[in-house]
């Protein structure tokens, strides 16, 4: 959004060479008021929060941020935390690892009869693995046995592709990545 100063002031000075001088000046220091005050308000908010206020959360959390995080890293992390709530139960859990890994990247089952956690999340959400991990190693009962899962591509998605598409790819990437239909 273009915000000028003289476009603040009635039209009658507007053509004075002095306010225009005045205005040209300030502008600088006016825009550098107005970008902060729209840093504080992204700030407020985690998924428009940058660098301060990530850090704001994480110091409040008690988050240490790895080096090589980026903000996108920083927000799951400090999203995971927060979607946090005790006392768990199995529907919770999927709402939470829906929010943190999108909808149909993960699954969640407790073996019937059994004190057996079976968690698989999807190559899409591969990123945020550890998170998950220590997400459950904070929220499942102690009385619990989880098992923490990576899927991988299988025969059946990958039967969409032509041979002369799968050519493109090395085996581990055919394994290991989101392929898009059609590429």
């Amino acid at each position: 959004m273009e915000r000028k100063l003289i476009d603040y002031l009635p039209y009658v000075i507007r053509d004075y060479a002095e306010f225009q001088g005045i205005m040209g000046s300030e502008q600088p220091e006016i825009e550098k008021a107005w970008n902060t005050t729209d840093d504080l308000l992204d700030n407020q908010f985690i998924p428009t929060a940058g660098n301060m206020g990530l850090s704001r959360w994480e110091k409040i959390l008690g988050i240490t941020p790895k080096g090589t995080d980026s903000l996108e890293d920083r927000r799951f992390r400090i999203l995971t935390r927060i979607n946090e709530e005790l006392p768990y139960t199995l529907p919770q859990l999927r709402n939470i690892l829906e929010t943190l890994c999108g909808k149909g990247n993960y699954s969640a089952d407790v073996e019937e009869g059994t004190y057996q956690l079976l968690v698989k999340i999807g190559l899409a959400a591969k990123n945020n693995f550890n998170d998950v991990e220590s997400l459950l190693n904070r929220v499942v009962p102690q009385n619990m046995v989880v098992t923490l899962l990576q899927l991988y591509n299988t025969h059946a998605e990958l039967g969409r592709f032509t041979h002369a598409q799968l050519a493109a790819y090395t085996h581990n990437q055919l394994r290991n990545e989101v392929l898009k239909n059609g590429e």
